[in-house]
Parts: C-alpha cells; structure tokens; sequence
C-alpha cells in the first residue's frame, strides 16, 4: 500500500522589490537639480557683476572726457571772458559757495549748472548719457602754487599760494573743475562717476 502522506512542494512566492534603485534616481535627479540650479545663479551673478564693471569704467571715461573738455576750455580761453559765463562760479566774491562737490552732483537740482558736452563726445564712448561739467574760478594764484592732487583744493580756495612772495611772482588763474558722467534722473539707474582737478588758466 503505497504511503499517500507525501511532502508537499514548497510554493515559492517571487521576491518583492524593495524600490532602492527608484530611491537613489530619485535622490541623484535631485542633485542634479540643485547643481543645475546653483550653476545659473552662479552664472546670473558673475554677468551681473561684469555689467557693474563695465558701466562704471564707461561713466569713468564719460566723466574723464568732460574734465578734458573743461580744461581746453580753460587753457584756451581768457579769463575775462571765461568769467562772463553765468555757469562759472566766481569764488573770490565774498559769500559765494565753492563746496568742493557741488550740491547737486547726484541729483538733478538746477544750481549750479552743468554744462554738458556735444552728442559727438557721447556717441564716440557709446554711452546713453551725455557727461557735463562744472567749474569754480578760484582767483589768482602765485605760478608756482602747489596744486598737485597730494594737496587739498580747500586751502589754495582761501588763499594758500604754496610758495612764490608778493606781487613780483607771477600769477595764473586758477579753477577747479568737477566732472560728472551724466546727469542723474529719476529713471536712470546708470552708474554716475564723478571727478575733479585743479587747472591753471590764463
């Protein structure tokens, strides 16, 4: 008689998938796309910054121009009739205010006026803007004066001559110009750069 208690076959269910590999693509997809993410911002910023650049150094040489243009103004031009223009500011009248920067420099206040340079200077620096500048008559001053940038302009303003005696020493006009890239307005959101000198005249 045959034995009918045989064993019976182990059923094998199939292995369930624990989903790892999902989890790591997902986790490197994720990566990914912070890295990504952090590339262009990074980018954003260093062409952000490059434009800064670039717009200072062009107002820069906007503000340059118009202190060069102020100066062949002043060397080519006698002081008598440099002193007839209502935009030159006298400053040996007693009570008349020579700030070294204008009050108006950044903004778009109309005392002092500015005189602005030719639609040829500006599109020759490829700029939006046109440079304007400014000047201050400072009286006469011994030749030999010292009025290198080491010194202040306040001092030779109230009469410090830096070397030279009496009336034997020769003199010369001296000014002060103040230069600026552009004038400021409500929309402009441009950089403004603004320079200075002293310059001897006739």
């Amino acid at each position: 008689m045959r034995n009918m208690n045989l064993p019976s076959r182990t059923r094998r269910m199939p292995a369930q998938q624990g989903g790892i590999a999902l989890i790591m693509a997902i986790i490197m997809l994720i990566v990914a796309t912070l890295a990504g993410i952090a590339g262009i911002r990074g980018s954003s910023l260093q062409e952000k910054l490059s434009g800064n650049l670039y717009d200072r150094a062009i107002a820069l040489q906007a503000a340059e121009a118009a202190l060069k243009a102020a100066e062949l103004r002043i060397v080519s031009t006698n002081r008598e009739d440099l002193l007839k223009d209502t935009t030159i500011v006298d400053c040996t009248v007693a009570a008349t205010n020579c700030p070294p920067i204008p009050a108006n420099a950044f903004n778009t206040g109309t005392t002092p006026q500015w005189t602005t340079l030719t639609t040829t200077t500006n599109s020759s620096l490829k700029a939006d803007t046109f440079p304007q500048y400014f000047i201050q008559y400072l009286g006469l001053k011994n030749s030999n004066a010292v009025t290198d940038t080491s010194q202040s302009a306040i001092p030779l303003q109230y009469g410090a001559t830096g070397g030279g005696s009496g009336s034997d020493s020769p003199q010369n006009a001296t000014y002060r110009v103040i230069a600026r890239s552009s004038q400021p307005t409500a929309n402009n959101d441009r950089s403004i750069a603004l320079v200075s000198s002293l310059i001897k005249g006739n």
